[in-house]
């Protein structure tokens, strides 16, 4: 489970643009090729099947550092300095997980233009709207010229809202984002009315998001569902989980990008989703720097062996190794990370270059009685789950049932692949 700095796993992006490729100062590259720029073929009858998420907004709205930070994990701080202006359309692919494939296109700002070839295969379409520069009635207007055009040629599409950027001074109160969501809600119905389009005819969805907290995780995690034809299935799946195992909610998240795909039918406190997103970092994090594949494991037992035979007179209590050889973990690290496999229905194998692999797993026990469960799935696949001390004694209940959701999972994906 080692790994090299994530390479392994962070950055499955494949971009492309009208222009030349940038470099890597601004733009992303090919996992495991440093220094050299993806070339994926949009034209490609797999890739062109995929979902298609459209990103438009004004200029400086926020819509690369949005892409940035959520799929390539740039810090929120770098993006003031280290990102320019989009010139040119950018197209990424977005392949993490069999049940989350779609791709996204990054338009330059103030680009509202399009045809059957940009929103005729469209499944979404993400206007970002800067909240700290009012007026809005210039983008806004622009965002209905585009919604207008969309519809006549996707009748389909789901329109999305990022009112983003509400933070800062403007914006240190739950009321004044209310107020800022009302105020841009309300124009836009007026804009429709007035492009002669009745507003209850569009359904919309407004969603107040920031670089800097979890809303713009939460806002992109409802857009990535409704790309998921098998949403319904994976809800009904976890509800099934969450009542036999008497759980308080569970989540299945993309490890990359920290987006869940899908939950229980209860209602979603975001506190909790903060919570399980900070869980998967802190797995990553611990099992980059001390998770151990078979390979490494049989350096390990043959270098343990050659230092046994060569040293002699040895006292076995003066070493702070055990007895495989390796150094007694750090007692906190041993505290939050339970890197022992859950109980499987079958036999796995084991990725030793993968910082994330079908062993990982994690409980961490909160001091309000709560306990949080991470267990791998599928592919790039965690499933999270809160649940109460006394109810997670049951644990080998608990990892039966996963194993059963396993098992339902990788049967989605057969009949996808079909």
């Amino acid at each position: 489970m080692q790994s090299d700095e994530y390479g392994g796993y962070v950055d499955s992006y494949d971009f492309v643009g009208t222009g030349d490729a940038h470099d890597d100062e601004g733009m992303l590259l090919v996992p495991g090729q440093p220094g050299r720029p993806t070339d994926a073929n949009f034209d490609d009858p797999k890739v062109a099947s995929m979902p298609k998420i459209l990103l438009m907004g004004p200029r400086r709205g926020g819509k690369t550092s949005i892409q940035r930070v959520i799929f390539q994990k740039m810090s929120p701080h770098e993006t003031l300095f280290r990102l320019e202006a989009t010139q040119s359309l950018e197209r990424a692919i977005v392949d993490h997980t069999p049940l989350c494939r779609f791709t996204v296109w990054d338009f330059p700002g103030d680009f509202y233009e399009g045809d059957e070839t940009v929103f005729g295969g469209a499944a979404s379409l993400i206007f970002v709207v800067d909240a700290q520069d009012e007026p809005y009635d210039h983008v806004l207007q622009s965002f209905t010229d585009a919604v207008t055009k969309a519809i006549q040629l996707n009748p389909n599409i789901v329109i999305e809202v990022f009112i983003n950027k509400v933070d800062g001074e403007l914006f240190l109160s739950d009321e004044s984002k209310y107020d800022c969501r009302r105020d841009v809600y309300t124009q836009v119905n007026y804009e429709l009315e007035d492009a002669g389009i009745s507003p209850d005819n569009i359904n919309i969805r407004y969603h107040l998001t920031s670089i800097y907290d979890h809303t713009i995780y939460e806002g992109l995690s409802r857009v990535v569902q409704r790309l998921i034809p098998q949403l319904p299935t994976l809800e009904s799946l976890l509800n099934v989980l969450v009542s036999q195992c008497s759980m308080e909610k569970a989540y299945l998240f993309d490890v990359v990008s920290k987006l869940f795909i899908s939950t229980d039918p209860g209602p979603v406190d975001m506190q909790s989703v903060e919570l399980c997103s900070d869980m998967i970092d802190v797995v990553l994090d611990v099992s980059g720097i001390y998770g151990l594949g078979p390979s490494q494991l049989e350096l390990g037992h043959a270098a343990a062996a050659a230092e046994s035979n060569s040293v002699e007179g040895a006292d076995p209590n003066s070493t702070s190794e055990n007895k495989d050889g390796f150094d007694v973990p750090d007692e906190l690290v041993g505290t939050l990370i339970s890197q022992a496999p859950a109980e499987d229905l079958e036999e796995e194998m084991v990725d030793p270059d993968s910082a994330y692999d079908s062993e990982s797993a994690s409980v961490i026990r909160l001091s309000n009685g709560m306990v949080l469960y991470l267990k791998e799935v599928d592919t790039m696949l965690a499933l999270v789950c809160i649940t109460r001390s006394e109810n997670f004694r049951k644990k080998s209940l608990i990892n039966y049932n996963i194993g059963c959701l396993k098992k339902a999972l990788r049967a989605l994906v057969d009949n996808e692949s079909l």
